[in-house]
């Protein structure tokens, strides 16, 4: 087990297959609607890239830091952008209103884009409220408030007075501010789903249920999740498969939510055939 006290190594072979899977995950939002970036696939020389590229080194175990350092991978080896900074701070009288996620350079338009993204796993509670019934591990993560906060306030950075005196400080002029929300959306069976016009009809979904609707789910093999590895199923052995039963064990121990794989066996391999979330009774109390 990997201690949180040091900094992770990630091996290029992990961040070829994270990469992967976060640009063919469908994105939990139309493409109207935060002028969605469009990720295209990796090619071979790509991924030869990433490999001379070598291990990447993370500080952080948070889920949106490694988001954030595979979409600078891939602005890094991309033949259509270059990155001009990062996490450029804006700030007005000492105090700090946002940030830009990525300032990069469209080759072919010749032109600054400011870039925000985001990766989120929301569990549909209330069907009836849409996306304002639909919420993170952490309850005021509440999926509508995190797209205004992108629409109304991440994505206008550019055009604020503060945040055009922090591109002018790098000689840079965005004409393009794009956003990027990727990740999934958990049900319950009894509860069902629903539709939004903000929606991508064809993003991935999983299911949720309450522990005490443990015993009623098919015997089956499964893997326990953590972050910051909740893309590909890359990071996980055979060592990590657990059963009905011990998924249950692991459960009363931690008493925190917990997001799951269901997994199949091909030889060596450990196939992903779904994913769900398993929370205490009390969570939505």
């Amino acid at each position: 087990m990997i201690s949180k006290k040091q900094p992770l190594q990630i091996s290029t072979k992990q961040l070829v297959q994270d990469l992967t899977w976060v640009i063919n995950n469908p994105s939990l939002l139309n493409i109207e609607v935060l002028g969605e970036i469009e990720l295209e696939p990796l090619t071979s020389e790509q991924e030869l890239r990433i490999l001379q590229l070598g291990p990447l080194e993370l500080k952080s175990y948070k889920l949106g830091f490694y988001f954030e350092a595979l979409i600078r991978l891939y602005i890094e080896v991309s033949e259509n952008y270059v990155l001009k900074v990062a996490n450029l701070q804006v700030q007005k009288d000492k105090t700090t209103l946002g940030e830009f996620d990525f300032i990069l350079k469209n080759l072919e338009a010749e032109t600054f884009e400011h870039w925000e993204v985001s990766i989120k796993f929301y569990l549909c509670h209330n069907p009836k409220l849409e996306l304002k019934g639909c919420c993170g591990t952490q309850l005021k993560d509440v999926f509508q408030n995190k797209i205004s906060k992108l629409k109304d306030h991440q994505l206008q950075l550019s055009q604020s007075e503060a945040g055009i005196e922090a591109l002018n400080k790098i000689e840079v002029s965005v004409e393009k501010s794009r956003g990027l929300l990727k990740g999934m959306i958990f049900y319950h069976a009894k509860l069902g789903q629903f539709k939004n016009e903000q929606l991508n009809a064809f993003s991935a979904k999983g299911v949720w249920m309450y522990q005490s609707e443990w015993s009623r789910i098919e015997e089956g093999l499964f893997v326990v999740l953590k972050k910051p590895f909740l893309f590909s199923m890359n990071s996980y052995s055979e060592e990590s498969v657990l059963t009905n039963a011990q998924v249950l064990c692991v459960f009363r121990q931690e008493q925190q939510p917990m997001m799951l794989a269901s997994v199949i066996r091909d030889g060596d391999t450990l196939l992903e055939h779904s994913r769900l979330w398993l929370i205490s009774d009390a969570w939505f109390k």
